[in-house]
């Protein structure tokens, strides 16, 4: 009778130690800093989304320098109210959306009559991740 109390001790003290391990993995992760920060811009409906160098690297993100009046079909986003979107750069690691008209779509190339500057710098890869983060999906 005193061996089947200690099996059954065994197993029970194991269950215990591998939910306090659990606890410890799901505390540890919860400290973690987010590889990404929003603030809002102040009179507007768009936030500037800062990411930390190993998320920009984690999500692939790419960019590239507006060509006259074209920009990558990849760098455009439209949401559900049909308005077109790009992410210019405003600073190393951090991004803000703009607003653009595009009149057409060619070959991957997205044609904008409005939008940013032609010297301005947009995100090219990673666009659907930085929505994600601006929007808290």
């Amino acid at each position: 009778m005193r061996r089947r109390r200690r099996w059954i001790a065994a197993p029970l003290l194991l269950a215990a130690l591998a939910a306090s391990a659990c606890r410890q993995v799901s505390s540890d992760a919860a400290s973690e800093s987010e590889p990404y920060a929003v603030e809002p811009i102040e009179g507007s409906d768009v936030a500037l989304v800062t990411l930390t160098a190993d998320g920009a690297e984690r999500i692939g993100l790419e960019t590239a320098v507006v060509d006259g009046r074209t920009v990558p079909e990849s760098a455009v986003w439209i949401d559900v109210n049909g308005d077109a979107w790009v992410y210019t750069v405003r600073e190393p690691l951090t991004y803000v959306r703009e607003q653009v008209t595009v009149d057409r779509y060619d070959d991957g190339v997205a044609f904008v009559s409005v939008g940013p500057n032609a010297s301005a710098e947009i995100v090219t890869v990673g666009v659907a991740e930085l929505i994600g983060s601006e929007f808290g999906v």
